[in-house]
């Protein structure tokens, strides 16, 4: 069975200069910045982008910043408690990232490491990595040893199930900024209507536009290969969460089935799902969320997984971090651009002809 090596991430000469910071205290704000572009999916509708922030302050001063987003506004004062308690385990240790996830993920052994749990090692993870980058100057792309300043994106801040008048001109607006790569949600109640809604964008658009699907893991794996089917000859760029995250076998069948790659990846939770994804040969492409997946430590380890099996890693949500990432690999396709946190941080850049640059503060840059 494959396995993949674990090399360290964080340079020798900086992990002696970080060990000297300790993790102090931890703070938490809620907020619920409304969307630009309300979002309809097939799972569910979306207007607010129900945020948890997190300042992580250290004995130099140096405070990181992070954040989580929460489908589920209900979830976000559990998602608030359990980073309380999981920065319980680690606080006063080093500023260390990758030992600061290695420490929780043996301490919650038993509890089992997805859900709340990973969503809020990832918080005390990336906002510890935004500590190193403010505490040596540099933004985290830099730390992690890449020079490329941009990377290729796709817009995601719309295209939701709804009128196909919205679509158009939700693409439109795309165009105009140059973004030609965008993704259309679908799922409607009929797959007449999904190909109305897909037949309305390339006319719209024209033949420069290159689009990727996402059904929002919608339909059955039955329903999922008669649509796919009839939308395979399309040109997409992919077909997303076709059906339940959780069915990597029926979704290895159905990818089996079509010419058109697959794209799962945001709703697994660890390297090991990502390989055992891979290993099932579910998808031809992979896009593990760094809010779901552990954080900055944990993404890095799945994108070198997908490495070894030469499959491309995109991201999925947090463009102010994963446009960092992406930067910092070898195997990066395409950044999900989403303009649901353009209200909150000053650090929020918005791409243009298919591209987004990576900010040059240091750390993330997030600036609530």
């Amino acid at each position: 069975m494959f396995k993949a090596t674990r090399a360290p991430i964080l340079a020798d000469r900086l992990k002696q200069q970080m060990a000297g910071v300790q993790l102090s205290s931890i703070q938490i704000q809620h907020s619920f910045p409304a969307l630009p572009t309300p979002l309809q999916t097939s799972s569910g509708s979306l207007e607010v982008a129900p945020l948890v922030i997190i300042g992580l302050r250290t004995s130099c001063g140096v405070v990181g910043e992070s954040y989580l987003f929460s489908p589920n506004p209900s979830l976000i004062a559990a998602l608030g408690e359990a980073i309380k308690a999981v920065f319980e385990v680690v606080s006063g240790d080093p500023c260390l990232p990758e030992d600061i996830t290695d420490k929780i993920l043996k301490k919650f052994k038993l509890f089992g490491g997805t859900g709340i749990l990973t969503m809020a090692m990832a918080a005390i993870d990336m906002a510890a990595w935004d500590v190193v980058g403010k505490t040596v100057g540099q933004p985290l792309y830099r730390v992690l040893g890449a020079k490329a300043k941009t990377v290729h994106s796709y817009e995601s801040s719309g295209l939701g199930i709804g009128d196909l008048i919205s679509i158009r001109q939700q693409a439109l607006r795309f165009m105009r900024a140059g973004n030609t790569t965008m993704k259309l949600r679908l799922g409607y109640a009929t797959l007449a209507e999904d190909l109305q809604a897909l037949e309305t964008l390339f006319q719209a658009c024209g033949p420069t536009v290159q689009v990727m699907v996402d059904y929002n893991q919608g339909l059955s794996p039955q329903e999922a290969l008669t649509r796919c089917k009839a939308i395979d000859g399309h040109g997409l760029l992919w077909i997303e969460e076709p059906i339940h995250a959780e069915l990597l076998e029926e979704t290895a069948t159905l990818q089996a089935a079509l010419k058109t790659p697959l794209q799962i990846g945001e709703n697994l939770w660890s390297p090991t799902e990502v390989q055992r994804a891979l290993r099932l040969s579910a998808c031809q492409y992979i896009m593990p969320d760094v809010g779901k997946i552990g954080g900055v430590t944990q993404w890095l380890r799945a994108a070198s997984v997908a490495e070894a099996y030469g499959v491309k890693v995109s991201s999925h949500l947090y463009p102010e971090i994963s446009s960092h990432l992406l930067a910092a690999i070898p195997n990066a396709h395409l950044l999900e651009y989403a303009d649901w946190t353009a209200n909150q941080f000053s650090g929020h850049t918005k791409p243009a002809n298919n591209s987004l640059a990576v900010s040059d503060h240091a750390g993330f840059g997030l600036s609530v």
